[in-house]
């Protein structure tokens, strides 16, 4: 199933035009941070990011709805984002806080009894791992099922352990397609800011080794160096990003949307009007 839901993910990449949209509203919010962020500033920059970062839920969410539910209309991808906005987002909120409060207690913990920074660190990092595998579906079942952002965690977690050894296949392909990613960011990156590295191209070992940290720091931070890397994340995420949602998508419903969940459901009874507002019947 792992590798049928791939194929069926790049197929629709080349049938439905509007699953490349979270990859394009992506690069379009890389672009614009980094534009402002020379432009007007750190503070400037890290605002607008942010506010990128909370609006690409409605475009995953109307990502999921066209994948699950069969239709790629327009109206469908915005009915479906309007409907899936907050879940997504609340839903992925949780996980992150969830996340770096475990992580930054286990931190505190390991360095209370006598553990090194870097040791905890890793740890720390470990934890995440976890989470991350039964948590990843949780924003999609908060929205096909109608789930609290609670019950959608325990719903993936459950989904996630039923899946057997399809789950595995998945999060390796994921693992192969982050991998892809990084090699081609790394490969535009190389090839865009070539001139800029020259000079270090030509250095020897110990005089690398020899350049302070503030030498090292103007030199990656140099404007040439900055804008091949906006470049190179926004065309990583102009191509990975759809590959990644759809396969979410596609492997959710394929695999894990027939099992039959422990978690207690929200059913509701209601339609959606012309702007894609849930009306409850009462």
């Amino acid at each position: 199933m792992a590798l049928k839901s791939l194929t069926e993910a790049l197929g629709l990449l080349g049938k439905k035009p509007l699953v490349w949209i979270p990859g394009l509203f992506a690069a379009f919010a890389v672009l614009l941070t980094y534009y402002v962020f020379m432009l007007f500033g750190a503070t400037a920059g890290f605002a607008t990011g942010a506010a990128m970062l909370i609006l690409l839920p409605a475009f995953l969410a109307g990502t999921y709805g066209l994948i699950i539910g069969g239709a790629f209309a327009a109206a469908d991808f915005r009915k479906y984002a309007a409907y899936g906005y907050f879940r997504c987002l609340i839903t992925n909120v949780l996980v992150l806080l969830i996340g770096f409060v475990l992580s930054n207690t286990l931190t505190y913990i390991l360095l209370m009894v006598g553990i090194s920074l870097d040791i905890a660190m890793y740890f720390s990092i470990f934890l995440i791992v976890p989470l991350v595998f039964f948590f990843y579906f949780a924003d999609i079942s908060a929205i096909v099922h109608n789930l609290s952002p609670f019950r959608a965690l325990k719903d993936s977690a459950f989904r996630v352990a039923m899946g057997s050894i399809q789950i595995t296949a998945f999060y390796l392909f994921n693992i192969a397609l982050i991998f892809a990613a990084f090699f081609i960011f790394s490969g535009v990156w190389s090839v865009l800011a070539s001139d800029a590295l020259m000079p270090l191209a030509g250095m020897t070992e110990a005089e690398i080794l020899a350049l302070s940290q503030a030498e090292l720091l103007a030199l990656f931070t140099a404007p040439e160096i900055l804008s091949s890397g906006a470049i190179s994340l926004a065309a990583c995420c102009l191509l990975f990003l759809p590959v990644f949602v759809s396969y979410k998508a596609c492997f959710y419903k394929r695999s894990l949307l027939d099992l039959s969940s422990h978690a207690p459901r929200e059913e509701e009874e209601g339609a959606f009007d012309e702007k894609g507002r849930w009306y409850k019947y009462s």
